[in-house]
């Protein structure tokens, strides 16, 4: 299920001061480093309430990350405790550790491995300029039409491919099916529909039925639109499916 997966900022590139009071220089590439390393089939970072030393209790996990423009995203299940603490403005802030390079605890020696993700509450982070968490209802977070239309569109390109039509070959029809789908999502733009019915055609086998998994995942792709607006389609598709892919 997607239903508790939450994405949201934690960090970004530039000069921070650690609580120690020491001052570190974090480019672009170490996010992207530390994107990279990240195993979240063998070393999850926790969510917690502040910074805990022994990083528990435990308020959900980060299953995978990404950078965009500078900024770091994570993308965690979220218990819902923490939801509700979030949604009631107790938590309104978050704070990113690390384990050090150099550290001997660290799963990846080198690189700056996320260690666990803090909520704040009174204590101000020491990262400035982060969007705070929304965790809205996924009905609130979701920009485009859902439900019986959306699927009917969706049906009739995959319909269409099952038997036998290329897209390349016939412009017309990818022009209905792209209108189709337009009509059902009126927040797409004409550019959007053609992407997501010509990824439904390079990524959706022939023999396989439009089910609840990949209805899912354009959805959870349309929350990482939502967390970071930067994000094209196929950005977000291709975010989202390396979560549901490696979790």
């Amino acid at each position: 299920m997607t239903s508790d997966l939450k994405v949201f900022q934690i960090f970004k590139a530039g000069s921070h001061t650690t609580m120690g009071g020491v001052t570190l220089e974090f480019t672009e590439h170490d996010l992207a480093t530390t994107v990279a390393v990240y195993q979240p089939t063998r070393n999850k970072a926790p969510l917690c309430l502040g910074h805990p030393a022994d990083d528990s209790p435990a308020f959900g996990e980060v299953v995978g990350m990404f950078v965009k423009d500078r900024v770091l995203y994570a993308q965690a299940r979220v218990g819902a405790k923490l939801t509700d603490l979030v949604r009631e403005g107790s938590y309104r802030q978050v704070s990113a550790a690390f384990h050090h390079p150099l550290h001997p605890n660290n799963p990846q020696p080198g690189s700056y491995y996320l260690r666990h993700v803090g909520f704040l509450g009174a204590v101000p982070p020491a990262v400035k300029g982060l969007a705070r968490p929304q965790f809205a209802e996924p009905d609130d977070a979701i920009c485009f039409a859902e439900g019986y239309e959306q699927k009917t569109a969706l049906v009739s390109a995959k319909s269409f491919l099952r038997a036998g039509g290329s897209l390349d070959d016939d412009r017309a029809t990818l022009h209905r099916l792209a209108l189709d789908h337009q009509g059902a999502n009126p927040e797409l733009t004409y550019g959007e529909a053609i992407q997501q019915i010509r990824y439904l055609e390079t990524t959706l086998p022939v023999s396989a039925s439009l089910d609840e998994g990949r209805m899912a995942l354009h959805d959870l792709a349309l929350n990482h639109q939502f967390a970071c607006p930067g994000l094209s389609y196929g950005e977000a598709i291709q975010h989202a499916g390396h979560v549901l892919t490696f979790n």
